[in-house]
């Protein structure tokens, strides 16, 4: 069931840094006691290739420098969306050696805000009509797991846990959030989404 993606032996690392917050943290109080953001999610319905646009973000001039070409529009708009409005951010980008616009490009982040770190990866491959892609995002939070999918996701429909005890929160078919308890009070959450 899990595809694990072949690693690459050359890895181009750039440290992107810039006034951003964790999409899923903006709103977040210093105590992590009160009520957590509302979740959002990147634009998810084109079936045409992203255009790319005039002004390019540092992390897709780094894939374009490399060699990307026909996912230089989906990178731009993933990375943009995950990193919008954050204190910091940076990222360490993945690209094959050879032929980079044939394979898969990852990207690893790590997001702060004043209260919460997340980390974030995403990937992007190539397709016969544009680029699909898919992001993962970690944040680990101060509340329970009931207060994360409560308050701060939802507009999500719970569809149950995976097995036991990770619960499953589902934003329509390509978003999913998996609610992961971590010690007495605290909560994992992974925010998946697939875009094509």
């Amino acid at each position: 069931m899990n595809n694990l993606l072949p690693r690459f032996s050359l890895t181009a690392s750039i440290l992107v840094m810039g006034i951003m917050v964790s999409s899923c943290a903006k709103d977040f109080t210093a105590n992590n006691k009160e009520i957590l953001p509302a979740a959002t999610t990147a634009p998810t319905t084109a079936k045409k290739p992203v255009e790319v646009p005039a002004q390019l973000n540092a992390l897709a001039q780094a894939a374009q420098k490399a060699g990307v070409t026909d996912c230089l529009g989906r990178i731009n708009q993933v990375s943009s969306f995950l990193t919008s409005g954050a204190e910091q951010s940076g990222a360490s980008l993945t690209i094959s050696p050879q032929t980079p616009n044939e394979h898969t490009t990852s990207i690893a982040f790590e997001i702060k805000s004043p209260q919460v770190l997340s980390y974030a990866s995403a990937d992007f491959a190539p397709l016969a009509v544009g680029c699909g892609g898919t992001y993962e995002a970690v944040t680990h939070w101060q509340n329970s797991c009931k207060d994360v999918a409560t308050k701060g996701y939802a507009q999500l429909k719970f569809v149950g846990v995976i097995q036991k005890s990770i619960l499953v929160l589902e934003g329509g078919p390509q978003l999913r959030v998996y609610l992961m308890p971590a010690g007495k009070d605290g909560c994992v959450a992974i925010k998946k989404e697939v875009v094509y």
